[in-house]
């Protein structure tokens, strides 16, 4: 996304302070022989706005039963004094990554991809993916780059992963139209009711929502936006389609999750430049803009990239833990840089005063390009300079040197004094 001026940011109203309410790679090529590009070359900020007349709040209910509009009175017995979050960054269904778990006999399987992370994604209480491109399934004809669409397996091995949140508003969210997203929704209400997906919508009514996950007696807000849709207008008899980024639609939000009880607000803003090594000025904004409204916490995705972490300076006085990005999590993106991730994790703890960050961390993981099932994420510090010998980004121009050596300098040098060389995770200090 090209960066351009933004608006003066508007001071909070005292109502909405927080606190004062309570298949092969192909050395670079996709299985049809066209090269595999970035995500969003080229693109424009979408033109279309969201309505912003209702105000209905809603609240999932226990796992296992049907999702819908629960009250917000819904039973609090047992809760928790601490919670866990964890997030990673962008799954880009490149031709290479769902090529690799396609087999002869016509099945598709993608268990591999998340095989190895699958042990830390389990600690956490709720754990985030940022589905980029969507799942739309067979019968929309899979491809890549610039027009995603992947199968819908992908989905039943993110939650085999422990997934438990698929955060959906960002650039690709429109590649398939209105049909591309009922199209997955309908797949995940149908299989897994579950599992929270937001940022894209099928129907009004539940875009005029806020997505409350309440896990131990804690409910928790997600709010997924993006900030463009690749030039593609959202259509007219549906400009609900994609959340995306504005000031009067983030107000809303706030007010619905206080409304609804959150003890804690995620934002998840969708924006920034592509391989940039620090945010740029359309990532400050709104996640300037996101804390001052009253996040507990901000993460983007964008970048394709690890960025710096920032603490922010919410207007109300708070601190707020701002991950620039996390980068990808799968993709067959061709440059090293774009192999090198992130997991977020945060402890928020409970008290009188509200939800407090206790810790703070983000464990770097490897996307380890390789042909068939053996294409799949590692934690940096279960890699090994014998995987990085043969990942196949070594193949792409400028990639020859890759190795874990290189990771580690690459995460240093990106994250700064906090990140430990040995446990290849970066620690906040939270005092």
């Amino acid at each position: 996304m090209r960066d351009h001026q933004l608006p003066q940011r508007p001071a909070p109203s005292r109502a909405l302070t927080r606190r004062s309410f309570v298949a092969a790679l192909g050395l670079g090529l996709g299985l049809g022989g066209s090269l595999l590009a970035g995500c969003g070359a080229g693109e424009k900020d979408a033109a279309a706005s969201a309505p912003e007349d209702k105000a209905v709040v809603y609240d999932r209910q226990d796992p296992g039963s049907a999702a819908g509009g629960a009250t917000a009175t819904t039973m609090r017995t047992g809760t928790a004094s601490e919670l866990t979050l964890y997030a990673v960054g962008d799954v880009l269904l490149h031709q290479n990554v769902y090529g690799s778990g396609m087999f002869e006999d016509g099945s598709r399987n993608y268990d591999h991809l998340f095989a190895h992370v699958k042990a830390d994604i389990e600690p956490a209480d709720i754990a985030v993916v940022e589905q980029e491109t969507i799942l739309a399934g067979e019968s929309f004809g899979f491809q890549g780059f610039p027009t995603f669409n992947g199968p819908q397996e992908v989905i039943d091995a993110e939650v085999a992963a422990g997934f438990d949140v698929a955060i959906h508003a960002n650039n690709h969210a429109m590649d398939q139209g209105l049909a591309g997203i009922q199209s997955e929704l309908a797949y995940w209400r149908e299989h897994y009711p579950q599992v929270t997906v937001t940022g894209i919508y099928d129907n009004e009514a539940d875009y005029e929502r806020v997505s409350i996950v309440e896990k131990n007696g804690r409910r928790v807000a997600i709010l997924s936006y993006t900030a463009t849709t690749n030039g593609i207008a959202l259509p007219d008899d549906a400009p609900w389609a994609v959340r995306m980024l504005s000031e009067s639609r983030i107000e809303q939000d706030m007010a619905l999750a206080r409304e609804a009880g959150a003890d804690v607000i995620v934002a998840f803003p969708h924006c920034g430049t592509e391989y940039a090594e620090a945010a740029d000025s359309v990532q400050r904004y709104w996640a300037g803009l996101l804390a001052d409204q009253g996040a507990d916490a901000v993460i983007c995705d964008h970048p394709h990239v690890i960025q710096p972490f920032e603490w922010l300076d919410a207007s109300d006085g708070r601190r707020v833990p701002c991950f620039w990005s996390t980068g990808n999590f799968v993709s067959g993106q061709l440059l090293k840089e774009t192999m090198v991730e992130g997991m977020a994790k945060l402890t928020f703890a409970f008290g009188d005063d509200g939800a407090q960050v206790k810790a703070c961390s983000m464990e770097i993981l490897v996307d380890h390009k390789a042909e068939g099932t053996n294409f799949s994420v590692y934690p940096l510090r279960d890699y090994t300079e014998e995987l990085a010998s043969q990942n196949l980004i070594r193949y792409c121009d400028g990639c020859s040197d890759f190795s874990r050596q290189w990771c580690v300098d690459f995460a240093a040098g990106r994250m700064g004094s906090g990140f430990n060389a040995e446990t290849c995770e970066f620690v906040v200090d939270c005092g």
